[in-house]
């Protein structure tokens, strides 16, 4: 009796064995073919995308309410016409434009500021940015317009190298000021809508230049989208979203399953950092790297094992950071019907610097790659390999990417002048420079790790040395503008206890 009773008995599964199933379910329900079934259906459909605004909506504490709304708007566009989502799309950006003209704080800081400077009274700042962003989008028209008609003039095949010119001509003129008060600040006003449309204009021209067959209209629909983001093209121009645009009922399910697992990832994330940085910096009171900075510029530096912590705690949150707000992106286009790779996937997984720069910030590497490295690669030292990586690697970590942040913070040069930004930005260039000798030794070392050296030279070493290097160098990249050339590399050896 007692035997039967036992061998009959069914063992109830724990709540971890319960929490570790459902998790299981979750991150393979894009895989799970009833799952699949059921988001193609309308019921699915609706089902997922009020999940998804709920999820977002929590996103709009950090994203800010606007913008969440503004993504819920495009989304049910995209969802009730999916065969007109680029339309949509194009839509919100007419919007986004009117509501927030500028894709980054530094750039809507300079109407205000140049006509309080000018003295400009009855000048609204808002018409003087609806004025400049209207003539910025016709004059990207106009500009894609001339490159299709005259393909083969240099303007036209080097589109980025003409839009350099153009723009920093353009800075020369504003920085002199040998205009009239309003037209001054209307330049400025123009320049700061021209860099926030910058790397948007430039992949419009970079795929027409590829014969891209888009219409010119639904290149400019790309400008603002509903997703919005910084002055970094998230997703790349039309060519390349519609190289990952679902096809089929099918794909569309699956992307948009992805997109609301990505989501939720995300604004985890986004609650972890906020979570860390309140535990960590506020309550157990280390403090942050600008912090410990500060200090000892002021002759009070703290012990160098906070030191050493504060940069380790900005390395890790930092990661959290730009994977909490770029996993919300991402995933709204995603949902938008575009299945794109992530921005950040697994940076902490990476033994090698080169593949940390790949998985930590995935758009603005591809950027640098696309605009900077392969021009290079292609055009210069082709019959010395190594040189032939090394320099154009250069051009990209280097040069490109401080004109990127430089281009960003127009600001500073309304502020300092031209040769004061520069000098403001002196640490960035040097933080630049050991990026990207760092990425050049780590693609022409001839070795990288393998298996077979075992699970500490394998698993473990290469992830040190891939941090401590990121964190040394943040040291040179921390606020650019706020500390000095002197008290950023007595800060650096004071880590080691030279200074």
């Amino acid at each position: 009796m007692t035997d039967s009773i036992l061998s009959g008995a069914v063992a109830r599964p724990s709540q971890i064995t319960k929490l570790l199933a459902w998790r299981r379910a979750w991150l393979q329900m894009d895989k799970n073919p009833d799952m699949i079934r059921f988001a193609g259906t309308l019921r699915g459909s609706v089902v997922i995308h009020a999940a998804f605004f709920a999820v977002l909506l929590l996103a709009g504490l950090d994203i800010g309410f606007g913008t969440a709304a503004i993504a819920i708007a495009g989304l049910i566009g995209c969802a009730l016409l999916p065969s007109k989502r680029t339309l949509v799309i194009a839509a919100s950006t007419l919007l986004f434009l009117i509501i927030r003209p500028f894709h980054a704080f530094e750039l809507a800081e300079i109407p205000p500021a140049i006509i309080e400077r000018l003295g400009l009274t009855g000048t609204s700042p808002k018409i003087l940015a609806w004025a400049a962003t209207a003539l910025f989008m016709i004059a990207a028209w106009i500009a894609l317009y001339l490159q299709g008609r005259y393909r083969e003039t240099l303007a036209a095949k080097r589109p980025l190298l003409s839009m350099v010119v153009l723009f920093w001509l353009l800075v020369l003129i504003a920085v002199s000021n040998t205009l009239p008060a309003l037209p001054l600040a209307f330049l400025w006003t123009f320049l700061a809508a021209f860099a926030s449309g910058f790397w948007f204009l430039a992949y419009a021209l970079a795929d027409q230049k590829a014969k891209d067959p888009t219409r010119n209209g639904i290149r400019l629909g790309l400008f603002h989208p509903f997703w919005e983001g910084p002055p970094l093209p998230t997703g790349k121009g039309a060519a390349y979203l519609k190289k990952f645009e679902a096809k089929d009922e099918t794909s569309l399910a699956v992307t948009r399953l992805k997109a609301l697992k990505l989501l939720v990832w995300g604004v985890l994330l986004t609650a972890l950092y906020l979570a860390l940085t309140k535990l960590i910096n506020g309550y157990a009171g280390l403090p942050t790297l600008h912090r410990a900075m500060e200090l000892y510029a002021a002759g009070t530096p703290v012990p160098a094992y906070e030191a050493w912590a504060a940069l380790a705690v900005h390395y890790l949150l930092d990661i959290a950071f730009i994977a909490g707000w770029s996993h919300v992106v991402v995933a709204i286009v995603r949902m938008a019907g575009y299945a794109i790779p992530r921005n950040t996937a697994r940076p902490l997984s990476s033994r090698t610097l080169a593949e940390f720069w790949n998985r930590y910030y995935f758009y603005f590497k591809e950027l640098l790659v696309d605009f900077f490295f392969f021009p290079a690669f292609l055009r210069y030292f082709k019959k010395q390999p190594k040189l032939r990586v090394a320099f154009a690697t250069l051009c990209a970590a280097s040069f490109g990417n401080v004109l990127f942040h430089f281009t960003w913070n127009l600001n500073l040069t309304l502020d300092y002048g031209l040769l004061g930004a520069m000098q403001h930005f002196e640490s960035y260039a040097v933080y630049s420079l050991l990026l990207a000798g760092g990425l050049i030794i780590s693609q022409l070392r001839g070795r990288k790790p393998k298996p077979e050296d075992g699970f500490l030279r394998y698993e473990v070493l290469p992830r040190i040395g891939v941090g401590l290097f990121f964190c040394l160098i943040a040291v040179f990249n921390e606020t650019p503008e706020l500390f000095t050339m002197h008290d950023r590399i007595a800060f650096f050896f004071s880590l080691f206890g030279v200074m």
